[in-house]
């Protein structure tokens, strides 16, 4: 793995890197059901704050970050841990 933020040179090596990691990457049946049963597990906290949290600030950010949780754990997912 390449380190993006480390980069002082650019070759070919670098470019192999960046389309790997921005290219769509099609999950197999296993990743399809990681991703559900991490997604099922986000809804139940989801739900968890929204009956129980005010709605305000700082509950919105709250949910934003779940949101992000979700996109990371699709990434890890999608590859397999290596960033």
């Amino acid at each position: 793995m390449i380190d993006l933020n480390r980069i002082e040179i650019f070759n070919e090596e670098v470019l192999e890197e960046i389309r790997n990691q921005y290219t769509y990457h099609p999950w197999d049946e296993l990743k399809i059901n990681k991703g559900v049963k991490v997604r099922q597990a986000i809804e139940h906290v989801v739900e968890i704050i929204i009956t129980n949290v005010p709605a305000c600030p700082d509950r919105s950010t709250a949910l934003r970050k779940l949101r992000e949780v979700r996109m990371d754990c699709n990434s890890a997912i999608t590859h397999d841990g290596k960033y």
